[in-house]
Parts: C-alpha cells; sequence; structure tokens
C-alpha cells in the first residue's frame, strides 16, 4: 500500500500581504488597569465613578484611557472588568460599565446590604471610538466605595 500526501500550494508572497500590518495589531492589543485611591461617598441617582476609578493608572497599553473612560481604538471584541468594595446599610446599589454614555443591557452587578466586594466582568463588541466608564445607580445618600478596579483589554 502505497500513502501519498498531497502538499498544498502555498505563497509566502500571499501569506504576507494577508498579514501585512495584522501582525502589529495583535503584539499592541490595548489594555489598561486603573484604580482608585480613598474613598467614594455615594450620593443618589446615576453616578459617573470614571475619574474616581481613573485616580492610578496601572497600566495603559496604547494610551486609550483618560480619566477613568476607556475608548476603544479598534473595531472588535473587548473583555472588561470593574471590582470595588462597598459598605452601606439601606438600599440598592448596582454598579455598571456605560458605552457610549448609556448602559450596556444586562451588564450589571447588584450589592446587598452591609460590606460587599463584587466583580462585573462581561465581554462585548465596541467599534472604533465607542468609549467605556464605570457608573454606580442607587437609592441612598452615605456609605463608602473603595478598593476600585476599572480594567479591560481587546481580544480581537
Amino acid at each position: 500500500m502505497t500513502v501519498r500526501a498531497n502538499k498544498p500550494a502555498f505563497s509566502i508572497r500571499e501569506k504576507l500581504k494577508e498579514l501585512d500590518g495584522k501582525q502589529d495589531k495583535l503584539l499592541n492589543r490595548p489594555a489598561f488597569s486603573c484604580a482608585s485611591s480613598g474613598t467614594y461617598t455615594p450620593t443618589t441617582g446615576s453616578q459617573n465613578l470614571a475619574s474616581f476609578c481613573g485616580t492610578i493608572v496601572n497600566f495603559d497599553y496604547g494610551g486609550n484611557l483618560t480619566n477613568g473612560r476607556f475608548t476603544a481604538p479598534w473595531s472588535g471584541l473587548y473583555h472588561f472588568d470593574l471590582k470595588f468594595s462597598c459598605t452601606y446599610s439601606s438600599g440598592y446599589l448596582y454598579s455598571y460599565v456605560f458605552k457610549n454614555g448609556g448602559g450596556i443591557p444586562n451588564v450589571r452587578v447588584q450589592y446587598f446590604q452591609t460590606s460587599n466586594t463584587c466583580t462585573l466582568s462581561f465581554r462585548v463588541y465596541a467599534n472604533a471610538g465607542d468609549y467605556f466608564e464605570p457608573y454606580i445607580d442607587n437609592n441612598y445618600a452615605g456609605g463608602t466605595i473603595s478598593q476600585a478596579l476599572f480594567e479591560g483589554h481587546y481580544i480581537g
């Protein structure tokens, strides 16, 4: 019995044309991590936490983070995490990441009364120029939020 293997035609020039510029995109994927310093005392209603969460910039590959607001440089799939600790004794508290100034359906975490640490973690498709910011919404005034961490990266 003879076994024959057919090697497919492969053109180095065509593969290089196909990859032109894409290899840099893979090596320099945008990613960021920023954190808070101190504590934040919430009021009632919807509140943008971008500047609070962006107090300390741990890293910002690609330079797409400004005062806790991340702007997607490319269209594609992104992963985000928002984490913080909160202490309060009544009412409700939700954390969100807003896209272009509005909530993303079904992307939120509810914190329960007393002391909590929760992480909101999700993936979302973004167009180039879309921006993302951390928000909270609550119905009480008082308590504290601390140890905030907002981070994300381009998946592909």
